[in-house]
């Protein structure tokens, strides 16, 4: 795995666990928030909802029903809203109310219907009372009570009787008859209890209590009210009749009297009544930092506990390396080039940068030694004949040599040995730093050759080897004619110069795929594999005391390998010890 991927995974384990443990946190939190207003809905809507409905048929409108919200927020710790069926106007809202931001709520409501609910108990006895003597005895009356039942829905000031031809033929103790009484009860006591408001008599938000609202007490403190409220209930005989008509048509549903008796009942009461709206629940505010405190503790630990370890370790993979790179590179320019960095058997970027600062340093290694083994040959190949014209010229003025034309000859073969030596060098200089002149020009390799083994062939007959050209065919390669000739005979000479006298030295030229390819193949002592990889080293020589007694150099290869280096092509050798060896030109042709 390499390094990048390792620091990418890093990164990614750190950015998933940070927001896994955000995405954690906050579903963990909005499901304890749900189940928490879940639990409290359940333990507190009916009380909720009872309160507020309460209020609504208690007071037949939602004015002051704000003291009621807050108050039943404050006591069950719920966010309650209270809006109206199309959700257009809000009638109270606990977060508004509070000065708190104000939060989402359930999309589950409650709706409060502020009507009454009518007393479906049914007496026989019912119709054998005076209906004016119960309303004139009041809602302490015992049989009033009895046909009213255990859920009387309000007690209101005493009213003259019903009259009576709104019940026509129908008896005034049937069950849509008592419903008519009761409703007319119930906006009589809507305008007592207005008018009583209006006048400072009492709150327009009632302490919620149980049935009967207004006790005798209230009633008797503002007769009056009692008074215009009964006139303007029985005064208003158009509302009696249609409400009378609507619930004696009940009797034609039979067995769906009593439903059809409810639902007609609580219509006419919202007509009085206040208009119906939903309530809905939600969390009071957004969760405290106290109930964050410890899952956002161990998140943060968790994240802040990985983030160390995860930087610690790619710091340690990352400092360690680079200072052991630092190290090593001040050691080598210190001078120190055998020092290496250890890189393991890790295959990422930091092990190959390892790697290559090895390979440079190895390289530079190489390039010193080679320096060093360059200028101790180039002594050691100056030494031996300046040493040897010294002598001759010591002796010459000494006068213990006699000057003879021989003599001067010798001196003179020698003198020009030293200089091509230096010319050698001068040229291979010129060519590593690359400024050797080269003038490209189309030639003819096979005429090229031709011309080198001409040259040759006086050398290779006095050595006793035969030179052999195969070139059937103009072989045109694009490259410099003299530098070209320089290789062939430096590759013609080595040949015959390793070829024992019975020998053969053949030259082939041919055209393949790859361009022009020039042949040099002899049948002399051959190389090892060891000496085939240093045979381009300068001043090598594969037998030094066979190139010492025929003039080499040991440079004439290392010119030839980076003259065709430098025109396109390569130089390449094969060789087996006493069999021969193969040098192969290949340069790119038209």
């Amino acid at each position: 795995m390499s390094f990048r991927l390792r620091i990418f995974l890093l990164v990614l384990v750190v950015a998933v666990t940070a927001i896994g443990a955000t995405a954690y946190l906050t579903i963990s939190l909005t499901y304890r928030e749900a189940a928490r207003v879940d639990a409290a809905r359940d333990r507190h809507e009916a009380a909720i909802v009872g309160t507020i409905r309460a209020f609504g048929i208690r007071n037949g409108q939602w004015a002051g029903i704000d003291g009621v919200v807050s108050e039943l927020s404050g006591s069950t710790g719920l966010h309650i809203r209270v809006e109206t069926p199309d959700r257009l106007v809000v009638v109270a809202d606990s977060d508004v109310l509070d000065k708190r931001k104000v939060g989402p709520v359930q999309l589950l409501s409650r709706q409060v219907q502020p009507a009454p609910d009518l007393d479906r108990l049914i007496t026989a006895a019912a119709d054998q009372v005076s209906m004016a003597a119960a309303l004139a005895a009041g809602p302490r009356d015992p049989l009033l009570r009895k046909i009213r039942g255990a859920r009387a829905p309000v007690a209101i000031p005493a009213m003259p009787g019903l009259p009576d031809d709104l019940f026509g033929p129908i008896p005034r103790g049937e069950p849509d008859a008592q419903a008519l009484y009761q409703l007319a009860q119930y906006r009589a006591a809507l305008t007592t209890t207005r008018c009583m408001a209006d006048r400072g008599a009492v709150s327009p938000a009632l302490a919620l209590t149980t049935p009967p609202y207004l006790d005798a007490g209230q009633l008797a403190a503002e007769p009056s009210c009692v008074t215009s409220a009964t006139g303007e209930v029985l005064g208003d005989r158009a509302w009696l009749a249609q409400r009378w008509r609507d619930l004696s048509s009940c009797r034609l549903a039979m067995a769906a009297f009593d439903e059809c008796l409810a639902n007609e009942f609580a219509q006419a009461a919202l007509e009085v009544s206040a208009v119906p709206v939903e309530v809905y629940f939600g969390a009071p505010e957004s969760p405290g930092i106290g109930e964050l405190s410890r899952p956002a503790g161990y998140a943060v630990a968790g994240v802040i506990v990985v983030a160390a370890l995860g930087t610690a370790w790619i710091a340690r993979r990352v400092s360690r390396p680079v200072r052991l790179l630092t190290g090593a590179s001040l050691q080598l320019a210190a001078g120190r080039l055998d020092v290496r960095v250890p890189h393991g058997n890790v295959a990422d970027e930091l092990a190959a940068l390892s790697a290559s600062f090895n390979s440079m340093a190895e390289a530079l290694q190489r390039s010193e030694e080679r320096q060093r083994r360059l200028i101790a040959d180039v002594a050691h190949e100056l030494r031996t004949p300046l040493s040897n014209l010294r002598g001759y010229l010591e002796g010459l003025a000494d006068g213990v040599i006699e000057p003879s034309p021989e003599l001067f000859a010798s001196l003179h073969e020698e003198t020009l040995l030293q200089r091509r030596i230096l010319d050698d060098l001068q040229v291979l200089a010129l060519a590593e730093a690359g400024d050797l002149d080269y003038a490209p020009a189309p030639a003819d390799l096979a005429e090229l050759t031709e011309a080198a083994a001409t040259a040759h062939r006086a050398v290779a007959a006095n050595a006793g080897v035969e030179l052999v050209v195969d070139a059937p065919e103009p072989v045109v390669v694009h490259a410099d004619p003299d530098r070209t000739r320089q290789v062939i005979g430096n590759l013609l000479s080595n040949a015959i110069r390793y070829t024992d006298a019975g020998g053969r030295v053949e030259m082939l030229v041919r055209r393949d795929a790859q361009g022009a390819t020039l042949t040099v193949r002899d049948t002399g002592v051959g190389m090892s594999p060891a000496e085939v990889a240093r045979v381009f080293d300068r001043f090598w020589r594969a037998d030094p005391a066979r190139q010492r007694a025929t003039g080499g150099s040991g440079l004439g290869l290392t010119i030839a390998h980076r003259i065709v280096a430098d025109q396109g092509g390569t130089l390449s050798v094969e060789s087996t010890p006493g069999l021969g060896t193969t040098f192969t030109v290949r340069l790119p042709s038209f």
